[in-house]
Protein backbone atom coordinates (compact mmCIF):
# COMPACT_ATOMS: atom_id res chain seq x y z
CA UNK A 1 0.00 0.00 0.00
CA UNK A 2 1.66 3.46 -1.22
CA UNK A 3 2.53 5.73 1.90
CA UNK A 4 1.87 9.68 0.90
CA UNK A 5 2.99 12.15 3.32
CA UNK A 6 1.48 15.69 3.56
CA UNK A 7 3.02 18.41 1.71
CA UNK A 8 1.14 21.52 2.79
CA UNK A 9 1.26 23.37 6.52
CA UNK A 10 -1.33 25.12 8.45
CA UNK A 11 -0.87 28.68 6.16
CA UNK A 12 -0.76 26.56 3.02
CA UNK A 13 -4.11 25.14 3.36
CA UNK A 14 -5.66 28.38 4.48
CA UNK A 15 -4.60 30.25 1.50
CA UNK A 16 -6.29 26.89 -0.47
CA UNK A 17 -9.25 27.86 1.51
CA UNK A 18 -8.98 31.47 0.16
CA UNK A 19 -8.41 30.52 -3.59
CA UNK A 20 -9.29 27.00 -4.52
CA UNK A 21 -6.55 25.80 -6.00
CA UNK A 22 -2.66 25.25 -5.96
CA UNK A 23 -0.40 25.20 -8.60
CA UNK A 24 2.87 23.05 -9.08
CA UNK A 25 4.60 24.09 -11.86
CA UNK A 26 7.01 21.60 -13.38
CA UNK A 27 6.19 18.65 -11.30
CA UNK A 28 6.46 15.57 -13.78
CA UNK A 29 9.28 15.29 -15.52
CA UNK A 30 10.00 15.96 -19.27
CA UNK A 31 10.02 11.99 -20.16
CA UNK A 32 7.02 11.34 -18.90
CA UNK A 33 5.41 14.42 -20.71
CA UNK A 34 6.43 12.99 -23.80
CA UNK A 35 4.96 9.76 -22.99
CA UNK A 36 1.58 10.92 -22.37
CA UNK A 37 2.23 13.53 -25.45
CA UNK A 38 2.86 10.44 -27.32
CA UNK A 39 -0.71 8.46 -26.22
CA UNK A 40 -3.13 8.54 -29.22
CA UNK A 41 -5.91 10.82 -28.17
CA UNK A 42 -8.10 7.82 -28.26
CA UNK A 43 -6.64 6.10 -26.01
CA UNK A 44 -5.32 8.89 -23.37
CA UNK A 45 -9.00 8.38 -21.11
CA UNK A 46 -8.13 4.75 -20.17
CA UNK A 47 -4.00 5.69 -19.97
CA UNK A 48 -4.83 7.88 -16.61
CA UNK A 49 -5.85 4.79 -14.86
CA UNK A 50 -2.63 2.55 -15.81
CA UNK A 51 0.17 1.84 -13.99
CA UNK A 52 2.73 3.89 -15.21
CA UNK A 53 0.45 7.30 -15.05
CA UNK A 54 -0.33 6.10 -11.46
CA UNK A 55 3.05 6.07 -10.31
CA UNK A 56 4.40 9.36 -12.28
CA UNK A 57 1.54 11.41 -11.85
CA UNK A 58 -1.05 10.25 -9.69
CA UNK A 59 1.39 9.04 -6.86
CA UNK A 60 3.81 11.36 -7.23
CA UNK A 61 5.07 12.74 -4.08
CA UNK A 62 4.35 16.58 -4.83
CA UNK A 63 0.88 16.10 -5.95
CA UNK A 64 -0.30 12.84 -3.80
CA UNK A 65 1.24 15.61 -0.69
CA UNK A 66 -2.04 18.10 -1.75
CA UNK A 67 -4.40 15.10 -1.97
CA UNK A 68 -2.98 13.75 1.29
CA UNK A 69 -3.16 17.02 2.84
CA UNK A 70 -6.62 18.22 1.95
CA UNK A 71 -8.89 14.94 2.08
CA UNK A 72 -7.07 12.83 4.66
CA UNK A 73 -4.69 10.06 4.91
CA UNK A 74 -6.72 7.02 2.69
CA UNK A 75 -7.51 9.41 -0.26
CA UNK A 76 -9.21 7.55 -3.17
CA UNK A 77 -6.89 7.63 -6.24
CA UNK A 78 -8.88 7.97 -9.70
CA UNK A 79 -8.88 5.23 -11.99
CA UNK A 80 -9.59 7.51 -14.98
CA UNK A 81 -10.11 10.67 -16.28
CA UNK A 82 -10.65 12.69 -19.01
CA UNK A 83 -8.72 14.51 -22.27
CA UNK A 84 -8.89 17.86 -23.84
CA UNK A 85 -6.92 18.38 -26.66
CA UNK A 86 -7.48 21.63 -28.92
CA UNK A 87 -5.29 21.84 -32.31
CA UNK A 88 -7.54 24.42 -34.41
CA UNK A 89 -7.82 28.20 -33.37
CA UNK A 90 -11.02 29.02 -31.45
CA UNK A 91 -12.87 31.82 -29.44
CA UNK A 92 -12.48 29.64 -25.82
CA UNK A 93 -15.20 28.51 -23.63
CA UNK A 94 -17.56 30.11 -21.44
CA UNK A 95 -17.51 30.80 -17.49
CA UNK A 96 -18.54 27.69 -15.81
CA UNK A 97 -18.33 25.47 -12.62
CA UNK A 98 -18.57 21.74 -12.78
CA UNK A 99 -20.42 21.10 -9.74
CA UNK A 100 -21.04 22.60 -5.98
CA UNK A 101 -19.02 21.71 -3.19
CA UNK A 102 -21.81 19.86 -0.98
CA UNK A 103 -22.34 22.38 1.60
CA UNK A 104 -20.45 24.84 0.45
CA UNK A 105 -17.45 24.64 2.83
CA UNK A 106 -16.79 20.87 2.86
CA UNK A 107 -13.83 19.90 0.86
CA UNK A 108 -14.54 16.04 -0.68
CA UNK A 109 -12.47 16.18 -4.05
CA UNK A 110 -9.83 18.15 -5.71
CA UNK A 111 -10.25 18.42 -9.64
CA UNK A 112 -6.96 18.45 -11.19
CA UNK A 113 -5.57 19.58 -14.49
CA UNK A 114 -2.11 18.24 -15.57
CA UNK A 115 -0.56 20.28 -18.73
CA UNK A 116 1.82 18.07 -20.44
CA UNK A 117 2.86 20.86 -23.00
CA UNK A 118 4.08 24.15 -22.03
CA UNK A 119 0.86 26.28 -22.42
CA UNK A 120 1.12 30.09 -23.79
CA UNK A 121 -1.37 32.78 -24.20
CA UNK A 122 -2.04 32.41 -27.90
CA UNK A 123 -2.73 28.54 -26.87
CA UNK A 124 -5.86 28.82 -24.93
CA UNK A 125 -5.11 28.31 -21.33
CA UNK A 126 -6.97 27.66 -18.94
CA UNK A 127 -8.68 30.41 -17.12
CA UNK A 128 -9.92 29.77 -13.28
CA UNK A 129 -11.28 32.39 -10.73
CA UNK A 130 -9.86 32.34 -7.17
CA UNK A 131 -12.15 31.95 -4.47
CA UNK A 132 -15.06 31.18 -7.14
CA UNK A 133 -15.39 28.12 -5.05
CA UNK A 134 -17.89 28.63 -2.56
CA UNK A 135 -20.59 30.33 -4.83
CA UNK A 136 -23.07 28.38 -5.27
CA UNK A 137 -24.35 29.56 -8.50
CA UNK A 138 -26.34 28.36 -11.67
CA UNK A 139 -23.88 27.50 -14.85
CA UNK A 140 -26.04 29.36 -17.04
CA UNK A 141 -25.94 32.26 -14.75
CA UNK A 142 -22.08 33.01 -14.99
CA UNK A 143 -21.16 32.04 -18.69
CA UNK A 144 -22.01 35.87 -20.21
CA UNK A 145 -19.24 37.35 -17.71
CA UNK A 146 -15.81 38.53 -19.55
CA UNK A 147 -12.78 38.91 -18.50
CA UNK A 148 -12.97 39.15 -14.38
CA UNK A 149 -10.53 41.33 -12.52
CA UNK A 150 -8.17 38.51 -10.49
CA UNK A 151 -8.55 36.06 -13.02
CA UNK A 152 -5.58 33.45 -13.65
CA UNK A 153 -4.53 32.03 -16.99
CA UNK A 154 -2.48 29.05 -16.63
CA UNK A 155 0.20 29.62 -18.57
CA UNK A 156 2.82 27.15 -17.35
CA UNK A 157 5.75 25.03 -18.27
CA UNK A 158 5.04 21.41 -19.07
CA UNK A 159 4.65 19.51 -16.22
CA UNK A 160 2.12 21.33 -14.57
CA UNK A 161 -0.43 20.18 -12.29
CA UNK A 162 -3.20 22.45 -10.56
CA UNK A 163 -5.38 20.92 -8.18
CA UNK A 164 -8.46 22.97 -7.63
CA UNK A 165 -11.15 23.00 -5.33
CA UNK A 166 -14.17 21.20 -6.96
CA UNK A 167 -16.43 23.82 -8.35
CA UNK A 168 -13.88 26.79 -9.29
CA UNK A 169 -15.11 28.58 -12.28
CA UNK A 170 -13.29 28.35 -15.39
CA UNK A 171 -13.28 27.96 -18.91
CA UNK A 172 -10.71 27.81 -21.82
CA UNK A 173 -9.05 30.79 -23.00
CA UNK A 174 -9.51 32.04 -26.86
CA UNK A 175 -6.77 29.96 -28.92
CA UNK A 176 -5.17 32.19 -31.69
CA UNK A 177 -2.83 29.73 -32.88
CA UNK A 178 -3.04 25.68 -34.58
CA UNK A 179 -0.56 24.43 -32.02
CA UNK A 180 -1.61 21.08 -30.44
CA UNK A 181 -2.85 21.92 -26.37
CA UNK A 182 -3.73 19.31 -24.40
CA UNK A 183 -4.98 18.99 -20.87
CA UNK A 184 -5.48 16.20 -18.67
CA UNK A 185 -8.23 15.69 -16.10
CA UNK A 186 -8.84 13.77 -13.15
CA UNK A 187 -9.82 14.25 -9.32
CA UNK A 188 -8.86 13.07 -6.15
CA UNK A 189 -11.82 12.14 -3.78
CA UNK A 190 -11.73 12.39 0.57
CA UNK A 191 -13.22 9.24 2.23
CA UNK A 192 -13.00 9.91 5.86
CA UNK A 193 -13.72 12.59 8.47
CA UNK A 194 -11.74 15.85 8.38
CA UNK A 195 -9.38 16.19 11.11
CA UNK A 196 -6.26 18.50 10.84
CA UNK A 197 -3.59 15.99 9.70
CA UNK A 198 -1.14 18.39 7.32
CA UNK A 199 2.29 19.29 8.42
CA UNK A 200 1.58 20.36 11.78
CA UNK A 201 4.20 23.12 13.58
CA UNK A 202 2.42 23.27 16.99
CA UNK A 203 -0.55 21.24 18.89
CA UNK A 204 -2.88 24.24 19.13
CA UNK A 205 -5.10 24.49 16.14
CA UNK A 206 -4.70 28.33 15.08
CA UNK A 207 -7.74 30.15 14.12
CA UNK A 208 -8.19 30.91 10.40
CA UNK A 209 -6.00 34.02 9.67
CA UNK A 210 -7.63 36.53 6.96
CA UNK A 211 -6.24 36.45 3.53
CA UNK A 212 -5.73 39.69 1.25
CA UNK A 213 -8.91 40.24 -0.24
CA UNK A 214 -9.49 38.83 -3.91
CA UNK A 215 -9.30 41.63 -6.75
CA UNK A 216 -13.31 41.32 -7.59
CA UNK A 217 -14.48 40.76 -4.40
CA UNK A 218 -16.30 44.18 -2.81
CA UNK A 219 -15.95 45.07 0.68
CA UNK A 220 -19.41 44.14 1.54
CA UNK A 221 -18.89 40.91 0.15
CA UNK A 222 -15.46 40.25 1.40
CA UNK A 223 -17.23 39.71 4.81
CA UNK A 224 -19.04 36.87 3.61
CA UNK A 225 -15.56 35.61 2.15
CA UNK A 226 -14.44 35.63 5.19
CA UNK A 227 -17.40 33.67 6.92
CA UNK A 228 -17.48 31.12 4.23
CA UNK A 229 -13.42 30.63 4.37
CA UNK A 230 -13.39 30.38 8.43
CA UNK A 231 -16.01 27.58 7.82
CA UNK A 232 -14.26 25.24 5.91
CA UNK A 233 -10.83 25.83 7.64
CA UNK A 234 -12.61 24.81 11.23
CA UNK A 235 -14.39 22.21 8.78
CA UNK A 236 -11.12 20.50 7.90
CA UNK A 237 -9.81 20.72 11.20
CA UNK A 238 -12.27 18.59 12.39
CA UNK A 239 -14.10 21.31 14.93
CA UNK A 240 -17.75 21.52 15.16
CA UNK A 241 -19.69 23.95 13.18
CA UNK A 242 -22.43 24.09 15.57
CA UNK A 243 -25.17 26.99 14.31
CA UNK A 244 -24.87 27.66 18.34
CA UNK A 245 -21.21 29.49 17.38
CA UNK A 246 -22.82 31.66 14.85
CA UNK A 247 -25.58 33.15 16.91
CA UNK A 248 -24.40 34.26 19.90
CA UNK A 249 -26.55 36.51 20.78
CA UNK A 250 -29.80 34.25 20.44
CA UNK A 251 -31.44 31.89 22.85
CA UNK A 252 -33.73 28.89 22.20
CA UNK A 253 -37.94 29.46 22.10
CA UNK A 254 -37.98 26.91 24.89
CA UNK A 255 -36.01 29.04 27.19
CA UNK A 256 -38.27 31.76 27.10
CA UNK A 257 -41.37 32.29 29.63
Amino acid sequence: MATVEPTLDDAQVMQFVATGYVLLEGVIDDSFNQVCNDVPAGNIDSFIGEGPFTRQVLLNPQVAGVARSLLGEDFLVPAGGHHHLYEAPHLGQTWHSDGLSGLGYDVTELQCYYYPQSVEIEDGPTMILPGSHCRAVDREAIAHYGDILGQVSLTVPAGTIAMTRYGIWHKAGPKTNKRRRGMLKFSYHRQAPPKRDWKIETPEIPDYVNQPRLAYVTEVESYRERVRCMRTWNWLCGLETDVALRWERSRPVSELA
